[in-house]
């Protein structure tokens, strides 16, 4: 009974591990789909933004729904800089990220996570910090993002 207790954990332990969020160093390679800036630093999303998207996904980013499986998006999160009369893009801050997975019930079929700039896994809590506010999206699968072809 033990041997099989300790099993059990094992492989807990290896799925939980296979589930966790992995930087996308890829992404910027996928399609740039939006820039924008919040000037305000008291703001919760202050910097620039460049949200990302990659290929699997931008079908249905262009349809505003039907996500497959393994979709993913990255938003990296920039400084603003005030330099010569210019408002200016500065030093990297965090990579906002999201992938659809349906085994993440609790949180609309998404897993959410944030990157420091060198790729590392930060503490955040995604329930509060990501999905409380995507889930104002619900009728488009929680993205924000909606594909401007103009």
């Amino acid at each position: 009974m033990k041997q099989l207790l300790a099993v059990a954990v094992i492989l807990s332990s290896l799925a939980a591990l296979a589930s966790a969020p992995t930087f996308p160093k890829d992404y910027r390679s996928w399609q740039h789909v939006k820039g924008m800036v919040i000037p305000d630093k008291k703001h919760g999303l202050y910097g620039f933004h460049h949200v990302y998207v990659e290929p699997k996904a931008l079908k249905a980013l262009k349809d505003g729904k039907g996500y497959p499986e393994g979709s993913q998006f990255a938003v990296p999160f920039y400084e603003v800089k005030e330099e010569g009369g210019m408002t200016q893009q500065g030093p990297l801050k965090m990579v906002a990220w999201m992938k659809r997975d349906k085994a993440a019930k609790d949180t609309g079929g998404w897993q959410w996570a944030a990157f420091d700039p060198d790729g590392k896994l930060m503490a955040v809590d995604v329930k509060t910090g990501c999905f409380s506010c995507h889930e104002a999206k619900k009728d488009r699968e929680f993205v924000f993002t909606e594909w401007a072809d103009k």
